[in-house]
């Protein structure tokens, strides 16, 4: 008898990782996805904290590449110090407004 593979669930059901939507903030920054990484991202939170406000981020592809960017760094174990983040936000919004900085 066959050894069933890590991750099976029995009468056909693929495992759990296979079952995971595109991540929001890379679809809507890039265009394109990879499967969402779950509890390995940055913005989950019981869930992706981003696809509460996907709607939004829909029409901000400018703030959807900020949060994707700030993800890689974080996922790269680099320090993100919230004042940075902040700064960066700001940025972004003030050219949104034409508001010089």
């Amino acid at each position: 008898m066959r050894t069933p593979e890590p991750g099976w669930h029995g009468r056909g059901v693929k495992p759990h990782h296979e079952h995971r939507p595109l991540c929001t903030i890379e679809l809507i920054a890039e265009g394109h996805a990879t499967r969402c990484p779950g509890e390995d991202c940055a913005f989950w939170d019981r869930g992706c904290v981003l696809s509460r406000v996907e709607s939004e981020l829909g029409g901000r592809p400018d703030v959807a590449h900020l949060l994707l960017e700030l993800r890689r760094e974080l996922e790269a174990g680099r320090e993100v110090e919230l004042e940075d983040a902040h700064a960066r936000f700001a940025h972004i919004l003030n050219e949104d407004e034409h508001i010089e900085g």
